[in-house]
């Protein structure tokens, strides 16, 4: 998977030159039909030179501007290796192909600027957020997002109680009382002579090793950390967490039971109810807003995103309006999508929207058809 960061994004929306080309492509991971990547990339490519030719392009002009995509089409390992989406973005002088987690549609899009619409689920619903899996036998520290989870080094830490009892120096006749003179953390963990009571010491010791290897890793961070683990161990954790920004909810379960797959279901569903709750209470605010202060006609949501009048733009992203926009007239025409002079006024609207520090919230479309046909509905600044 190939990584777009946020200055990348920013980047890609600030974006103008004439021509440029955008196109998205659903991808196969594997299997027989990997072959099928490349089939529909060249296809892709052809396309694009039509739109190129209707524009007024010249063979030559084609030739050169899409040779750099031709190059890749005999990549036998880099189709191969693909991710669940293709995106890819060509100008005079910029080629970026981005392998992503998201299941595109096939569309070629030529303009003057870039079309970023598809992307923004990469940026606008897809929180980071740090898992812990609590278990006496292991111990995993993940950094995760929407699309995936991926293990952290927790280096000189012990990931496991029966590891850190290593450091045990058993005293028979007396029982450990924890912030005792004399105490370390090499010391810490023995057994006494309440089995119940002892167990729980050594574990509240193992998880203080366990939070400061994991203070080593993250702090400083301000992402949500989430605790998977049984229910009587998150707790004793939560009572040596150090971290601020431990989650309350957390995952009950046994991690060790549990494949990383389904641990990332688990956790996004608790991160995703958090969006879902932001993005309702942004929808409530637009309905309950004075006429005047909000708006579902594309051609004032159109202006707004222009000039900088946009607080909050709702749109949902597989709805397209194609046609043309003149933002010193304010004049709008809509036209069909193989027009040459057409393009996504949504994704147009989306872009200004960001470029003048607006928000963007992705809406369904049983959400917004109440209140707009054109897949776009705002609150304006003023």
């Amino acid at each position: 998977m190939d990584q777009i960061t946020l200055q990348e994004f920013n980047q890609l929306i600030q974006h103008q030159a004439d021509p440029s080309l955008t196109f998205y492509m659903p991808a196969i991971k594997k299997g027989r039909e990997i072959q099928q990547n490349a089939v529909r990339f060249k296809n892709l490519v052809a396309e694009a030179e039509e739109r190129l030719e209707s524009k007024g392009f010249g063979r030559t002009e084609r030739e050169s501007f899409l040779k750099p995509l031709w190059d890749f089409e005999e990549d036998r390992d880099y189709w191969q290796n693909q991710e669940r989406g293709l995106a890819v973005f060509l100008s005079p002088e910029t080629l970026k192909m981005y392998r992503l987690p998201l299941e595109f549609s096939e569309m070629v899009v030529l303009d003057s600027r870039f079309h970023i619409k598809p992307l923004l689920p990469l940026f606008l619903e897809n929180e980071r957020y740090y898992l812990l899996t609590l278990g006496k036998g292991d111990i995993h520290l993940y950094a995760g997002t929407r699309f995936d989870l991926a293990e952290l080094d927790l280096p000189d830490t012990p990931t496991s109680l029966e590891e850190a009892l290593k450091y045990d120096e058993p005293v028979s006749s007396q029982q450990y009382q924890e912030g005792a003179a004399g105490s370390t953390q090499q010391s810490a963990i023995f057994h006494g002579h309440d089995q119940e009571k002892d167990e729980k010491s050594n574990i509240k010791r193992f998880f203080q090793m366990v939070d400061q290897g994991v203070m080593e890793v993250i702090s400083g961070s301000s992402v949500p950390l989430l605790l998977a683990g049984l229910e009587y161990l998150q707790p004793i954790y939560r009572q040596v967490n150090s971290y601020k920004p431990l989650r309350e909810e957390g995952i009950q379960t046994n991690p060790d039971q549990l494949d990383q797959e389904t641990l990332h279901q688990e956790a996004w569903k608790i991160l995703s109810a958090d969006i879902s709750e932001a993005r309702s209470q942004a929808y409530d605010r637009y309905k309950s807003l004075e006429n005047g202060k909000t708006t579902a006609q594309l051609v004032e949501i159109l202006s707004a995103a222009y000039h900088a009048r946009i607080d909050t733009l709702f749109v949902e992203l597989g709805c397209e309006a194609w046609g043309n926009f003149d933002p010193e007239s304010g004049s709008l025409e809509f036209l069909s999508r193989e027009d040459p002079a057409s393009r996504d006024l949504v994704d147009l609207a989306v872009i200004h929207t960001l470029l003048n520090g607006g928000q963007v919230q992705i809406l369904d479309q049983e959400e917004l058809e109440q209140e707009s046909n054109s897949g776009a509905a705002a609150i304006l600044r003023y």
